[in-house]
């Protein structure tokens, strides 16, 4: 039984410093190279190692469990295999870092990025007419039985009609609550640049108003004075 419990804490210890590393050097490379570009981006969400389907996170998921027991047995026995745990770890690492997807918001843009070598694709915050928050639940189960997971992601619909799907991430673990705040956060910036925009219209008419009131007013062609020649007078 106590063999039983080493080995889940060895399991366990695999996923939390695969988290914790993997979470500290994002937020190097985030502070480094921001996804806004030039802005500073105010609001981040990334996708957690709780996202459900998710094929490339199941890859990470085996890896790390590998990295468990391979490390217990060889911390127990068979030594070598301490040093197998370790490259299996070092490798779930590498590619949960090589899938890495991220969101941030700026004051200007909203920008994403799936994957580590591809491009950041970026959304000025005015193209924007509407931010929504979708969850859904895991399309994976246990024989009839769905799994108690979630995912959640920030949906946008553009002006012109398009709409925009975001990277998902898991719930659990505070996901929802960041990308509320990033939704919340692009909401608010939204709001800023609509009254923006009906400030600007206001001002256009009251300029167009005062332009007419000081303009002229057009004379009618019966209250013109109109100037007559008088005939040379002659010699009698």
């Amino acid at each position: 039984m106590l063999s039983i419990v080493w080995l889940l804490l060895s399991i366990a210890a695999s996923f939390a410093t695969e988290i914790a590393v993997s979470r500290g050097v994002r937020a190097v490379l985030l502070a480094h190279q921001p996804l806004s570009g030039d802005h500073v981006d105010s609001k981040v969400y990334e996708r957690s190692l709780a996202t459900p389907d998710e094929l490339d996170l199941v890859q990470v998921w085996t890896l790390l469990g590998a990295a468990g027991v391979a490390m217990w047995v060889g911390f127990g026995s068979v030594r070598w295999l301490a040093f197998v745990g370790v490259v299996l770890w070092l490798l779930a690492l590498a590619m949960d870092m090589h899938s890495w997807q991220r969101v941030a918001a700026s004051v200007k843009f909203v920008s994403w990025r799936r994957g580590w070598r591809k491009s950041a694709r970026r959304l000025a915050i005015a193209q924007v007419r509407e931010v929504h928050v979708v969850e859904r639940a895991s399309d994976w189960r246990i024989g009839s039985h769905p799994l108690p997971l979630t995912s959640c992601y920030v949906a946008l619909v553009l002006r012109d009609g398009k709409a925009v799907k975001l990277p998902r991430t898991g719930t659990l673990f505070g996901g929802l609550d960041r990308v509320e705040d990033v939704a919340n956060f692009v909401r608010t910036q939204l709001d800023i640049v609509n009254d923006m925009r009906r400030r600007a219209v206001a001002e256009k008419r009251l300029a167009a108003r005062r332009a007419m009131r000081d303009a002229p007013s057009p004379v009618h062609p019966s209250a013109k004075t109109q100037a007559f020649s008088l005939p040379p007078s002659g010699r009698g």
